[in-house]
């Protein structure tokens, strides 16, 4: 979860305000965030439509899956099922 400045009126993310300047439609809550766990360092904030999507944009990354499937190789080498967490 991150604590993130969203515009009252819209619900959605927006840029904090600078010290100093009006804070005026703007409220304050945390918003979900998707963690790879294959890929560090890449995180998404859901939102409206697109950052979902780049999640599932992400998911469908060359790169992302080669680290899925060296994972899950690494686990069966070790005597580990398929569907083990």
């Amino acid at each position: 979860m991150r604590y993130s400045a969203v515009n009252s009126s819209t619900e959605t993310p927006c840029a904090a305000p600078s010290p100093g300047q009006s804070t005026e439609g703007i409220k304050w809550m945390y918003l979900p965030r998707i963690r790879c766990h294959d890929c560090p360092g890449k995180l998404y904030t859901p939102g409206p439509e697109a950052t979902v999507g780049n999640f599932e944009v992400h998911l469908k990354n060359r790169q992302h899956r080669e680290r899925v499937e060296l994972r899950i190789a690494s686990g069966l080498s070790r005597g580990q099922t398929k569907n083990s967490f």
